[in-house]
């Protein structure tokens, strides 16, 4: 179980105020430790509506639904993604920073990648116009993770997949970019996510679940789409449903 799921657990039995001092008794009790990053959880839990705060070191569960996620850009990622969609003005495309998982993660990676999804028939100018407009920055188009590790992994870089129909997309400033629920299924396909593999990746699903409102249709819908259906499903199950201690 994680330190925000701990939280919330405690908050939900206390059902009204509690302080942080006793929280982080009853924390060092639960999992033998104290969590030293316990301030930062708890400002995190008011910030996504999880938590209120009543008063100085209290705090209570809040009686809102969880917030759905809503991902923002890097100011030269949102530029780069105005850029693409005043080239291209009837492209389908998304774009987001690799950086938006780190919120979910227990460390902390250096993360300089921007990803674009775009439909396949433009795959071939997306590159040239990239390269055109952000000549330092290698641009990777649909790479394997050989190419991935030898190309990007150790500088900043710019990453091209195909855009799947239908996927599930948002808008940040009048920029396409993906849904939590995209972001999901894509970070367990995509060689520029390795790094994520085994308790990383679940820690992030189990934090994302936790925090945000994730509709499980959609990202199940997605999944289908990207032909790991059954893998996301254990995924979920999982992270959603078994105490990790």
């Amino acid at each position: 179980m994680t330190t925000t799921e701990r939280i919330i657990q405690y908050a939900t039995l206390q059902q009204g105020p509690f302080k942080k001092k006793d929280l982080a008794a009853w924390l060092s009790n639960a999992s033998g430790a104290a969590d030293t990053s316990l301030q930062k959880q708890l400002e995190r839990l008011v910030a996504s509506g999880r938590l209120t705060k009543t008063g100085w070191g209290s705090y209570q569960l809040s009686t809102e639904p969880k917030p759905r996620y809503f991902l923002t850009l890097k100011p030269q990622t949102r530029e780069m993604g105005a850029y693409l969609r005043q080239r291209y003005p009837l492209a389908d495309f998304c774009i987001w920073d690799a950086s938006s998982v780190i919120p979910f993660m227990l460390h902390v990676p250096n993360i300089n990648m921007v990803i674009v999804d775009v439909e396949r028939f433009l795959q071939e100018s997306f590159p040239d116009a990239l390269r055109e407009k952000y000549p330092s920055l290698p641009v990777l188009p649909n790479p394997t993770r050989e190419e991935f590790f030898k190309f990007g992994s150790t500088s900043g870089c710019i990453v091209l997949h195909t855009l799947t129909t239908e996927s599930p997309l948002d808008s940040f400033e009048g920029v396409p970019v993906p849904q939590m629920e995209k972001m999901l299924v894509d970070i367990v396909l995509n060689p520029e996510f390795d790094f994520l593999q085994g308790s990383e990746l679940s820690r992030v699903y189990r934090e994302a679940f936790t925090t945000y409102d994730i509709s499980r249709p959609r990202l199940l819908r997605y999944a289908q789409r990207r032909g790991c259906l059954d893998k996301i499903q254990r995924l979920i199950d999982r992270t959603t449903n078994t105490n990790h201690d």
